[in-house]
């Protein structure tokens, strides 16, 4: 009989320490069993759009962790306050780690990626242009709070023409049109240092360059400190996920 009540004393210690392990790792999402996401594009498609990297990304984490899916579509600028504010869970809208993008009430997670400054332009011209200086008296664009924003205007020599958009589409269809002869943007590294393709052989990218020189511009994701163990639990993800996910 004492026998049998120690060993039910040790089955339900064993059960207590596992218990408080269980629920110590437990998600608690602002909508319980839901993970809210903000990202910049409704539904991206291409192979090469950043944004398609990171919906798969999350997908998997989602899976991973047993949460349903919300995704929220907002412009990039300032789209690192949602998760301060507690209007989504994670914001996932390719934010570089910069200091003043520090706000209470949400926290970074370890970087996914890093970027390197460039400037895309069509195949056609790269016999012309080689660096921003080459653009005097044209156009080259950007969206607004990037950091291909601060580059642009940090660099750009007099004569240069700065056209700043609020989407990426639009910075786009303004490229594809030909009424920008440049896009500010990004080449893309796995934390390994392999380039991430993010176009194909119409357009090439020139001008690579830090935008702090010498310092790595590092991507992560926003989380808000009211969805306990949210951090943790993307920090492990990461440490253990590869970025970009195959499909």
């Amino acid at each position: 009989m004492r026998i049998k009540n120690r060993f039910l004393i040790i089955l339900i210690s064993l059960l207590s320490v596992t218990t408080d392990i269980i629920f110590g790792q437990e998600i608690h999402t602002l909508t319980p069993g839901t993970l809210t996401v903000a990202v910049t594009t409704e539904a991206p498609e291409s192979e090469f759009d950043p944004q398609l990297w990171i919906r798969r990304y999350i997908e998997e984490f989602a899976d991973k962790n047993q949460l349903f899916l919300s995704w929220v579509v907002v412009p990039f600028n300032e789209s690192w306050l949602l998760a301060s504010s507690d209007k989504v869970d994670l914001v996932a809208t390719n934010v570089a780690s910069f200091p003043d993008r520090v706000h209470p009430g949400a926290s970074f997670s370890d970087p996914f990626l890093y970027e390197r400054r460039a400037l895309r332009i069509k195949a056609k011209d790269q016999g012309k242009f080689k660096t921003l200086d080459d653009f005097v008296s044209r156009k080259v664009g950007a969206v607004a709070g990037m950091a291909a924003e601060r580059d642009l205007i940090n660099r750009a020599i007099e004569g240069v023409v700065i056209d700043i958009t609020s989407t990426f589409p639009e910075l786009y269809d303004k490229f594809e049109a030909g009424t920008l002869d440049a896009i500010a943007e990004a080449e893309y590294y796995t934390l390994s240092g392999e380039v991430i393709p993010s176009h194909d052989s119409s357009v090439v990218l020139i001008d690579h360059h830090d935008l702090i020189p010498g310092q790595r511009e590092e991507s992560v994701f926003v989380v808000s400190n009211n969805s306990s163990n949210l951090l943790q639990a993307i920090n492990l993800f990461i440490h253990e996920t590869e970025f970009p996910i195959s499909d």
